[in-house]
Order: C-alpha cells, then sequence, then structure tokens
C-alpha cells in the first residue's frame, strides 16, 4: 500500500469533518497563544529590571502553569467529543477492511496535522500580540517601559513541549479507545437504543442538600476571615450540587412536568421534555460543565474589575493625606521629626500643607453584651466569633481640637464618638467603666479607615487625661511607647514630590530627638507609592483574570457548540419522522427552539443564582483587600452578568441554527 495512502485518507478525513475539526484547530490555536503569552509576558518582566517586576512575573508565571493545566482538559474535552462523532465512520473503515493499528495510524496523522497547525498558528499569533499584551499590562500597572519588539526563544521552546506532549497524551487516549472497542459495536453505535433514565430521588436530594450548604455558608459568613475560611468548601458543595441536579435532578424535574397532563400534552411541550428526558443522561455533565464555568467567569472578571477600579477609594482610606509618617512617641519625637520633614520638603522646593499631627491608640474587645465591651478574654470560647470583636480607636480632644478647628470640652467619662457600620448605643461601658457620648461626629477626614463593615468599629474622642489614664492601665509595667503620626499633603513638583518620599525615611531614621538618640520609625508612607503597590498586585490579577475569563470562556463556547452539533446529529433521523407523522416544518423548527432553550439557559441561570448566592462572601473576601465599597462591586457583577449574557445570546443564536441545519 502506498505509505502516502494514510496520509491522504487522514486529511481527507479532516476536510470532509472540518464542521468537528475546524473549531478544534482554532480553540486549539488560541490556548496555545494564551499559553506562549504569558510565559513571554514572564521573560519580558524578567528583562525589564522594574520595580515590582517580581511579583507580577511570579502572579503571571502561576497563572502559565494553571493556564497549561486547564488547557489540557479542554484538549481531552474537545477530542471526547470528535471522537463520539466519528464512531460510526471509524467502524466502517473496520468493517471495510482496516485493521486497528490502521485506524490508529490515520487517527495520529490526523490529531498531529490539527495539533501542529494549532501550534504553529498559536505561537506565531502569540508572538504578534505578546509585546502589545505586554504593554497593555504596563499600562494596567501604571509603568512605562520603552517599546522593544522580542520573541523569547524559550516561550516558543516551552510551548512546544507542553502542547507536543498534550497532543501526544491525546493520541494515547484515542489509542486506548480503539484497543477497547468492538467495530461491530461501533458501525452500530447510532441505532443503540437508549433507556428511559430513571428519577433518581435520593441523588436529587443530596444536590439539593449541598447545593443549599455551600450557599448557607457563602451567605452566612459573618466576616472575611470566614468567608475565606469557607469559601473553598462552599464552593465544592456548590460544584457537587450543580453536578448532581443536573444529572439527578433535572431528570426528576423532566418527569414531574410529563405528570402534568395539561402541560405535557401539547406537540412542542411533548417533544420538548420527552426529547430532553433520553438526552440528559448524556447532557448533564456538559450542562454543569457550562454552568461552573459561567461562574467562573461572572466571579472572576466582576471581582478583578471591582479591585481595579475601586484602586482609588482603597488609597484614600489607607491615606487621607499625601504622606504619613509613624514614630514611638518619646521625649523630643514631635519637635525633631517635623522639622525634619519641613526642612527636607523646604530644600527640595515643596511645600507641606494640611499638616495633622495624631495620636492613635487602638484598643480590641471583646463584645459582652449588648453595649458591654472587655479586653481581657475570659476563655468563654467567643474568642473564635469575630463577629464579637470590636475596634476601639481612641484619640486625645486636644488634638483632634487642633485639626479640626474646634473648641470640644468633655467630663470625665464623656466621649465624643463617630459610630462604625456596625454601632453600639451612645452609653457603653468598656472594661466596667461607662461612657456616654456628649456628641456624634464624622469620620475625620484626616485619619486612615479602619472600618471594614464586618467587626465592630468605632472613634472615640477622649479628654487628654482620661485617656493617658486609660492607655497607662492597659500597659502597664511594659517597655513600650504610644505612637506618634504626622500626616500631610505636598505642593509642588511631581519629580521633586518623587524625590522627596524616596529620600524621607532615609532622612527620619538618621534624626536625633535628643543627643546620641534617634527617633524609632514605623513606617513611612505615602499615598503615590500605595497606589503603585495597589496597581502591582491588582493590576496583575485584572489582567491574569482577563485571561482567565477568555479561557472559561473559550470552554463554555466549544461545549455548547459541540453540544448542539451532537444533539443536532443525534435528532437528525427523530425529526424527519416527526414530520412524516405530521409536524410541520414550522412546529420541528418551534420544538427544536424551545429544547434548546430550555437546556442551555439553565446553566446561565444557574450560574446567576450562584454569583447571587456568593454576593455576601464575596463582598467579605473583597474587603479583606480593604475594597468596601459595596455599591460598586454590585454595579460590576450587574455589568458582568449583563455582559456575559449578551455573549451567551450570541453562542446560543449561533449553535442554534447549527443545530437545526444538522437536525432537519
Amino acid at each position: 500500500m502506498n505509505s502516502f495512502f494514510y496520509s491522504r485518507l487522514a486529511f481527507q478525513n479532516l476536510r470532509k469533518n472540518r464542521s468537528l475539526y475546524l473549531p478544534c484547530l482554532l480553540s486549539g490555536s488560541v490556548i496555545v497563544m494564551l499559553f506562549y503569552i504569558l510565559d513571554s509576558i514572564c521573560v519580558m518582566l524578567g528583562n525589564a529590571e522594574m520595580r515590582g517586576g517580581a511579583y507580577l512575573e511570579m502572579i503571571i508565571g502561576l497563572s502559565r502553569n494553571v493556564c497549561g493545566f486547564l488547557s489540557i482538559i479542554i484538549l481531552f474535552y474537545i477530542n471526547s467529543f470528535v471522537m463520539k462523532q466519528r464512531k460510526r465512520e471509524f467502524g466502517l473503515f473496520c468493517v471495510l477492511g482496516m485493521e486497528k493499528k490502521h485506524l490508529f495510524q490515520v487517527l495520529f496523522l490526523e490529531t498531529m496535522m490539527v495539533g501542529t497547525a494549532s501550534i504553529l498558528l498559536g505561537v506565531l499569533g502569540g508572538a504578534l500580540l505578546s509585546q502589545l499584551l505586554f504593554l497593555v499590562l504596563m499600562n494596567i500597572v501604571r509603568y512605562n517601559i520603552p517599546l522593544t519588539f522580542t520573541i523569547p526563544l524559550s516561550s516558543i521552546g516551552l510551548t512546544f513541549g507542553v502542547f507536543a506532549a498534550a497532543y501526544l497524551l491525546v493520541i494515547l487516549a484515542e489509542a486506548v479507545q480503539i484497543i477497547r472497542t468492538n467495530p461491530i459495536d461501533l458501525l452500530h453505535s447510532a441505532k443503540v437504543g437508549e433507556r428511559e433514565p430513571k428519577a433518581r430521588w435520593l441523588l436529587a436530594l443530596i444536590g439539593a442538600a449541598a447545593l443549599s450548604g455551600g450557599y448557607a455558608l457563602a451567605i452566612g459568613a459573618k466576616d472575611a476571615v470566614q468567608a475565606l475560611m469557607f469559601f473553598i468548601v462552599a464552593v465544592v458543595l456548590v460544584m457537587i450540587g450543580t453536578y448532581l441536579l443536573f444529572t439527578a435532578g433535572s431528570i426528576t424535574f423532566l418527569k414531574i412536568l410529563r405528570r402534568k397532563k395539561s402541560f405535557y400534552y401539547k406537540p412542542n411541550n411533548f417533544v420538548s421534555v420527552s426529547g430532553m428526558i433520553y438526552r440528559m443522561k448524556q447532557n448533564a455533565v456538559g450542562l454543569a460543565n457550562i454552568c461552573i464555568l459561567s461562574t467562573c467567569v461572572l466571579v472572576t472578571l466582576s471581582s478583578t474589575i471591582c479591585l481595579y477600579i475601586g484602586e482609588e477609594s482603597v488609597t484614600a482610606n489607607r491615606f487621607p493625606r499625601d504622606m504619613k509618617a509613624s514614630f514611638a512617641l518619646e521625649e523630643g519625637t514631635e519637635a525633631a521629626a517635623i522639622d525634619t520633614m519641613e526642612n527636607l520638603a523646604e530644600q527640595h522646593g515643596l511645600e507641606i500643607t494640611n499638616a495633622v499631627k495624631v495620636y492613635p491608640y487602638s484598643i480590641i474587645a471583646y463584645q459582652e453584651g449588648e453595649n458591654d465591651f472587655s479586653t481581657e478574654y475570659d476563655g468563654g470560647g467567643h474568642i473564635s466569633d469575630l463577629s464579637r470583636l470590636w475596634s476601639f480607636e481612641i484619640l486625645p480632644l486636644s488634638s483632634y481640637n487642633e485639626a479640626v478647628g474646634m473648641n470640644y470640652q468633655l467630663e470625665w467619662g464623656e466621649v465624643l464618638l463617630c459610630k462604625g457600620t456596625k454601632a453600639q448605643d451612645n452609653v457603653f461601658r468598656l472594661d466596667g467603666t461607662e461612657y456616654r457620648a456628649k456628641e456624634l461626629i464624622p469620620f475625620p477626614d484626616f485619619l486612615a479607615s479602619a472600618d471594614d463593615g464586618d467587626g465592630g468599629y468605632s472613634l472615640l474622642i477622649m479628654r487628654d487625661d482620661e485617656r493617658k489614664e486609660l492607655w497607662t492601665a492597659h500597659h502597664a509595667g511594659e517597655d513600650t511607647y504610644p505612637w506618634f503620626q504626622y500626616v500631610f499633603d505636598l505642593e509642588g513638583p511631581e519629580n521633586h514630590r518623587q524625590v522627596y518620599m524616596d529620600c524621607l525615611r532615609e532622612a527620619l531614621v538618621e534624626t536625633q530627638r535628643a543627643p546620641g538618640q534617634y527617633l524609632r520609625v514605623g513606617s513611612v508612607g505615602s499615598r503615590e507609592a500605595d497606589r503603585k503597590d495597589f496597581y502591582e498586585t491588582f493590576g496583575g490579577l485584572f489582567f491574569v483574570g482577563i485571561f482567565f475569563t477568555l479561557l472559561f470562556l473559550l470552554a463554555t463556547v466549544l461545549i455548547v457548540y459541540y453540544k448542539q452539533i451532537t444533539e443536532g446529529y443525534d435528532d437528525h433521523d427523530r425529526f424527519h419522522i416527526m414530520q412524516q407523522v405530521g409536524m410541520s416544518a414550522h412546529e420541528v423548527k418551534s420544538a427544536i427552539h424551545k429544547q434548546v432553550l430550555m437546556v442551555f439557559f439553565l446553566p446561565l441561570g444557574l450560574a446567576m443564582v450562584h454569583i447571587s448566592a456568593a454576593f455576601p462572601a464575596l463582598c467579605k473576601i473583597l474587603r479583606a483587600f480593604q475594597m468596601t465599597d459595596t455599591r460598586l462591586f454590585l454595579i460590576c457583577v450587574l455589568g458582568t452578568c449583563l455582559a456575559f449574557s449578551v455573549v451567551y445570546l450570541v453562542i446560543y443564536w449561533l449553535t442554534a441554527s447549527v443545530y437545526y441545519r444538522l437536525a432537519k
């Protein structure tokens, strides 16, 4: 036999089955391209020698590894659909005299052709787009790096190696399938009758219980720590519940619909429900995958967008002024520190404005009763209930009056009270001492916010002598000092401001508060530096979130597309029979339309329910990153759901037309 016979046969098979292999080729190319781009960006970050580059390189590198793992799973998933549709063809080849080794040779050549083309197209597309996307990443994290077109050879080698191994594993899986199959069974696989699946009530109830348990954990989390602790457990329960409800619960529900004669005995409903009952066994896993992937898209994109957009509010919470420096408050500290900061500013042609001296003192207490708080843990077990933790931030009256330009006067036991999100009454007890709020005040614009909305938080303005007595009582016998902060804005040229920020800490560390005694410098930070750190962290996460969204979306599109093709081939004869027994073409199309709607919009609807249930937990997790703007996150979730629904509608419209063309 001609040595090129199998090559020509493999090429002809690919051409004849282009409706199956063209999406396989395109999706494989996109997967390879995403992997190559992530790895090449890692190489570019390593060569850029940029501040924070190592951290970004770690994030992108980890994402590349996860992307590679998910890509291999997607390739196997695609191959399983293709192999299923070609069973009869393989059986015919065997009946006509082709041995299993010859059939494997043809499949090997087909997979190698598709794999080689996918890798080459993916690397070529990645080489063209990687530099552009690297600049996009630099823009997201606010770095200016000159454009230098590079194609890292190491990235090309790694991409070829990873995906050559992936396609070889696919070929190995095909070989196992060929060895284990009977040619006659392959030939008659399409004519094997299907048994009606049973309504498995127990599994349906377990699925409902798992889903309810996952929702309860997500909704019932009291704070960010609990949300982080239980979120993975909730995700696992929701995944189990989703799979069981699609595989067992859907069939149970359809059989309940079939019992309702007023609904079932109508032509369109009869066709849709009866068809779905017999197809749900093979559809269920695919639909559950669509639902879970859709949920991943919604959660990933909405969270990363919210964090990135909300950067300014997070930075403003941490730095109410341009600069903030803190010191251990010892004799001579205030004057020496302020003189150094002002003199350094003058040297750089800058002016310090809106300066405020802050004397922070925080007490962590436990809520014993409705308005009774204690700083001593009594061993009663409530320390594990983080919702009962309460943070009191106490400022001296004199510095507060100076900062806000007021002249408040307080009696012993009186305070000015600023309540947090979770507030106590105006009269409360702290370690047995009763305090009364003389007046409620707004949160000062010079103080960094410590209220994350989960635990209790209160700001107290207290008489200086009373506050000093309270501090002494809590720190008796300890070798410690209270803290002093100086917060201020800077006026002047941007380049001078940057130099000032860079050299301020060194200048403070070298400052003496007394001969031979240096300042004990705590933190020295700026809003601009914090903003850069934020963009490095969450800009990278936002960039990675976009990549994973594309990957999840690609997997969703492929599953929907191949599921529609599978159903179209399976229903071809069935719908011809329906037309022969009296159903019009319009009725057949209407029945197809309703079935597709019921089947393929169910995952989208359940994904919306999933993210709605996860919303409270996600809000608390975002608070751990100091993102407290729930309204912004809600807008991001709604916007993401709307955009994804539009994409899903387009996918439905395209695949439904393919389904109807095959079915008729």
